[in-house]
């Protein structure tokens, strides 16, 4: 039988033992007991479901392979304090239950002690605080988060070149950043809690009225561009975009909130744009997607006779592009600017036209690039240039390149014709030579064929021995047969000489033409040197030192036209040197170039006038003796073909031209 545990309350029965377990096994906890080492000695119903441990399995080990491994360790060390110094222990540790899901428990243990004071068993409790933890780990991580973006808040405000701030119903600072504080008088500490109108002072008759009305309409108010003076340098002026929110807590405005964007950047960038659109020589226009013309500045609108506002919103090509030169019409798929809106890609065009407004067509060369916003084109940039002038400067170049040819070609015009005289003299003295010859053999011949005809009256061979030697002697055979040949070699010879010179005269005069094509430069300079020949060969000697170079790309009719002019100009420079001269002419390669020089030991060029001999019109010589347009005229032929032309000159010692010419260039283009 149980003995009764204590006095029931209110003289009611004394509890048992029996009630007590009953009463332990009706606690929505986790209830054991453990005797003075720590041995499990009992465990109520919860612990048992709970865990689904039997109630016999009550070995310590058992229990504590129920507590997670991660919280292991620290039970285990909790526990051997606790019964080392016999004191509780509370501790908060993960628990399996018998699903195998882990759940936080918080676990209390207090020593029971005999009448003597000693500890005879422990008494523990395990209550389920899972839910309760999970609820405080998210109120620490969303209060840890809330700080983690207030501080993110604070930096961003801080760092950012946005300018943030509040004000309360007051108008009194209540928050700013340091770009919102460079606004007004004070650091960012010291604006704060002061009213707006001591912070702004010369501003605040600007902004009060916006600051009230937002207070009091409850309206914001965007894209204020407001331009002043700042507060730490009156000297300079910055802009800003500024914007007004009413700031509502539970439907009421408790103040006003401003974000504030410095554009002094893009306000300069914008003036700077709009001076050099307005100024540059070059037409500009902008069209949209679709190609109808959105902006232009002056160049354009004086160089097309449109005002901005009578072409925006119409298709530029129809209007200034959709005629060719000779006057067909240009359709739009054709054109080069329809092919940057649909592809995407820039193009430039050297040689094209446009119509004004009143119908006439002006060459131009221009250059459109795609306009894009983000990844997105939406429409093209075409800048422009009227190449009017540009043909007018090129036409008045050729027609001094031919008069320069003209002159050129009166020079040599003596010398030539004395060239081509010589030749042609001896050719005909020998062809008359040749002439009276015949006349003679043809008489020799005759004889021959009398004497041998043996159809006439008999004649002896005596008689036609002495006949035959008689006419040969008239005739003098021995010494036709030892001129003839040579008149007819000297004649052949002379033949030659002509046919040469001619051939020299018909390269020399190659044809201009845009379209260059490659030639053999030494082969030309042998040509130019047959023309000048009268020129050089009684003053100076020609050296030729020609390298195997390759064709080179080229207008050769116009280098043939340089090579005249410097050789002509080395001639020139042995007049008053008392003594006939050298002319050297050299030509190599030199990686993508090829070097032709023209030096000679003449007189020279005074160092003072080496920077001016290569200007139009100067000359050293005297009047009718030449234009100045020869040296002029070979550094635009050789700027032409993206080459370089160097003197090096010493007085009295001799002067040398090196030209550089590229070996490949563009197959078209102005020659």
């Amino acid at each position: 039988m149980v003995a009764p545990f204590a006095a029931g309350i209110h003289g009611g029965s004394p509890l048992t033992y029996d009630d007590l377990y009953a009463m332990a096994d009706a606690i929505p906890h986790i209830l054991w007991a453990t005797d003075a080492a720590g041995e499990v000695i009992y465990v109520n119903r919860r612990g048992v479901e709970y865990t689904g441990l039997r109630p016999e399995e009550r070995r310590d080990s058992e229990w504590h392979s129920l507590i997670h491994a991660d919280d292991a360790d620290e039970a285990r060390l909790s526990w051997e304090q606790a019964v080392r110094t016999e004191t509780p222990y509370e501790r908060d540790l993960r628990l399996r239950r018998a699903d195998g899901e882990y759940r936080w428990h918080g676990f209390r243990t207090i020593p029971v002690r005999d009448a003597d004071g000693r500890v005879v068993r422990w008494i523990g409790t395990a209550t389920d605080i899972h839910d309760q933890k999970a609820l405080e780990d998210s109120l620490r991580r969303s209060e840890r988060q809330t700080k983690e973006m207030l501080t993110l808040l604070e930096s961003l405000q801080a760092a950012a070149p946005v300018g943030f701030g509040f004000v309360d119903r007051d108008l009194r600072v209540v928050r700013a950043n340091d770009v919102l504080a460079t606004l007004g008088h004070g650091t960012m500490e010291e604006q704060i809690g002061r009213p707006l109108a001591e912070v702004l002072r010369e501003g605040w008759p600007l902004v009060e009225p916006i600051y009230r009305r937002v207070l009091d309409t409850g309206a914001a108010v965007l894209g204020l561009e407001v331009a002043a003076p700042t507060v730490n340098d009156p000297d300079q002026v910055r802009s800003w975009f500024m914007n007004f929110y009413p700031v509502r807590v539970d439907g009421e405005i408790i103040g006003v909130g401003l974000v504030v964007v410095d554009i002094t950047r893009r306000a300069m960038a914008e003036e700077f744009r709009s001076v050099v659109m307005d100024n540059m020589a070059e037409g500009l226009y902008t069209i949209d997607a679709d190609g109808l013309l959105t902006s232009m500045n002056r160049a354009a609108v004086r160089m097309l006779g449109w005002e901005e506002a009578e072409l925006r919103g119409r298709d530029v090509h129809s209007v200034v592009h959709f005629q060719r030169a000779d006057g067909t019409p240009f359709p739009p798929d054709d054109c080069p600017l329809a092919k940057t809106r649909r592809q995407g890609r820039p193009v430039k065009v050297a040689d094209d036209t446009f119509t004004r407004k009143d119908g006439s067509i002006f060459p131009v060369s221009y250059s459109a690039a795609p306009l894009r916003i983000g990844s997105r084109d939406r429409g093209a940039v075409v800048v422009f240039h009227d190449n009017t002038e540009s043909r007018e400067r090129q036409q008045r170049e050729l027609e001094a390149r031919h008069a320069q040819k003209l002159e050129s070609l009166g020079r040599l015009s003596a010398g030539i014709a004395h060239e081509i005289n010589t030749p042609i003299q001896f050719v005909g003295d020998n062809t008359r030579f040749l002439a009276e010859a015949y006349e003679e053999m043809l008489a020799l011949l005759l004889v021959y064929r009398e004497c041998l005809d043996g159809t006439g009256q008999e004649v002896s061979w005596d008689d036609r021995v002495a006949r035959v030697s008689e006419a040969e002697q008239k005739a003098d055979i021995d010494y036709l047969a030892s001129e003839v040949p040579l008149a007819v070699a000297q004649s052949l010879e002379g033949i030659e000489r002509v046919a040469s010179l001619v051939r020299a005269m018909k390269s020399f005069s190659y044809k201009e033409s845009n379209d260059r094509s490659y030639a053999d430069l030494n082969e030309a300079l042998h040509t130019t040197l047959t023309v000048a020949r009268n020129e050089v060969k009684y003053v100076a000697d020609v050296t030729l030192d020609l390298g195997e170079i390759p064709e080179v790309l080229c207008s050769l009719g116009d280098l043939n036209q340089v090579f005249l002019n410097l050789l002509v100009n080395a001639a020139d420079a042995m007049q008053g040197k008392g003594k006939r001269g050298q002319i050297r002419v050299s030509t190599r390669t030199e990686g993508s170039m090829v070097v032709v020089s023209i030096a000679d030991n003449g007189c020279g060029i005074p160092s003072q006038l080496q920077q001016v001999i290569f200007e139009p019109f100067f000359t050293t010589k005297e009047v009718g003796k030449g234009t100045g347009q020869g040296l002029a005229l070979a550094r635009a032929v050789v700027d032409q073909h993206a080459g370089t032309i160097e003197v090096n000159s010493r007085e009295g010692e001799g002067t040398e031209f090196v030209l550089r010419l590229p070996i490949d260039g563009k197959r078209s283009g102005p020659a």
